[in-house]
């Protein structure tokens, strides 16, 4: 699972240094300024990561922190248990060049088998 760049930092503000224009799914983990933890997931291919950076500093959570985790189809998904139901919901990843889209067809869509994610959250301890 990959864990970069941060979106949100301690000091509130993006950390984004380039807009890649690569459109995908995106998922996240944050702190809101309560102190909980939010794990979040786009449902479809709309987010740059400059954009979800600053729509999570916008956004009503009111975020402390916010590190993307992950992008493209996998990083939008379901796990449903105890009869293990796992499924995947997004087909596309998309770039922008220019005023040109290109669409990339996500090549696993109709696949039966798929590589487990785990992501814990432990209490920290002294």
């Amino acid at each position: 699972m990959v864990s970069y760049p941060l979106l949100i930092g301690d000091d509130g503000q993006t950390h984004v240094s380039v807009d890649s224009r690569w459109l995908a799914n995106r998922s996240f983990v944050a702190q809101d300024r309560q102190g909980r933890i939010v794990v979040g997931t786009t449902k479809d291919a709309f987010f740059s990561l400059a954009r979800l950076a600053l729509f999570l500093k916008e956004s009503p959570l009111d975020l402390k922190v916010a590190l993307n985790l992950d992008g493209g189809p996998l990083a939008c998904q379901s796990v449903r248990l105890p009869g293990y139901d796992r499924k995947l919901y997004a087909l596309w990843e998309s770039q922008v060049d220019g005023d040109q889209v290109k669409l990339l067809r996500w090549p696993f869509s109709n696949a039966t088998w798929a590589m487990a994610v785990v992501l814990t959250v432990e209490r920290k301890t002294d």
